[in-house]
């Protein structure tokens, strides 16, 4: 059994794949397997795979299938993966060559089945650490989940900073043709936890795609509804574990906090009507109180609301109507 899979979908990066595939088959930590996820490229990718694969034989194994999503894929390499522990990383992103090793050897040592680390940001020339979790923790620190609950909530919902155990995910899966589909995922894997290495150390290369960041949030894009999917499975699979109650205000909070970021997402749509806007906006908040019918009076609404001004004049028209109607 392998000490580490790491799990890689791969969707035409060519541009990036050498270097992501290269700084994990090169890790100090030797005991390794990448399981490499071509979906449905139509550029080089799958022949730098098959190049890389004469070069890494021993280590790297490419599933080539029909486009079909980050979360199908993810999957895919879960099904296949053999690893004691398991690694996601992004096709664009890449490791430094001790990262697995460090993190493997203190999962270990501190018997926990769950490290997270801070990712490195890298915008072109520009590298920047970012702590991925709103505690501010300045140092590494094993973290009891069960007695520290809102370390769920504060911790970032993405896959890329963490090294999970298989007997922690178990047959966890994503969801499935959906746009942030780790918060389908990632939430679940941290209340399942009893204790969480928490690292104050970047663990991950970040790449930010500038251009297809800042068209994430100015325009409008079709999957924003896709938010509402994945929370509604983090919920379901919270229930069917048995942790909904233990940490209902926090799956509360999430799943408000994330859909006030699309809200804040289709305020800044520059190539949508205001009548359009708000009839989407609308949308979201009428799935919202069907799940939570205060979120309006929340703790983190009101914290969103003081950092987020550009929603303010919707989400004060929304709460004004809601407190009539209540």
């Amino acid at each position: 059994m392998p000490k580490v899979s790491v799990i890689v979908p791969v969707y035409n990066m060519e541009k990036y794949l050498n270097k992501c595939i290269s700084t994990i088959a090169s890790q100090t930590l030797k005991d390794i397997e990448i399981i490499a996820i071509n979906d449905g490229s139509t550029d080089n990718s799958l022949k730098i795979l098959d190049d890389l694969s004469r070069k890494y034989k021993e280590k790297l194994k490419i599933i080539n299938q029909n486009n079909k999503g980050v979360g199908f894929s993810r999957n895919k390499g879960l099904e296949i993966a053999r690893g004691e522990f398991i690694k996601f990383v992004d096709a664009d992103d890449y490791l430094d060559l001790n990262i697995l090793d460090r993190m493997y050897t203190l999962a270990k040592e501190n018997n926990v089945e769950l490290v997270r680390g801070n990712y490195k940001m890298i915008i072109g020339p520009i590298k920047i650490s970012n702590k991925a979790n709103f505690m501010n923790i300045n140092e590494n620190t094993i973290i009891n989940i069960e007695q520290d609950e809102n370390y769920l909530f504060n911790e970032s919902p993405s896959i890329g900073n963490k090294l999970m155990s298989r007997k922690l995910i178990g047959d966890l899966k994503f969801k499935e043709n959906s746009k942030w589909e780790d918060l389908s995922f990632v939430p679940i894997v941290i209340a399942s936890s009893k204790k969480i290495l928490h690292l104050n150390e970047d663990v991950y290369n970040y790449r930010v795609a500038v251009n297809t960041t800042i068209k994430d949030f100015i325009f409008k894009f079709p999957n924003v509804l896709d938010i509402i999917f994945c929370l509604d499975t983090m919920r379901s699979e919270m229930n069917k574990k048995g942790l909904d109650k233990k940490y209902q205000q926090q799956i509360e909070d999430i799943y408000i906090l994330h859909t006030l970021y699309r809200i804040q997402n289709i305020v800044s749509w520059l190539n949508a009507s205001k009548q359009e806007k708000e009839e989407i906006i609308d949308h979201l908040i009428a799935l919202l109180d069907i799940k939570y019918p205060r979120w309006y009076c929340s703790e983190v609404t009101e914290e969103f609301e003081k950092k987020h001004k550009i929603c303010q004049k919707y989400l004060n028209k929304i709460k004004t109507d809601l407190t009539r109607y209540y």
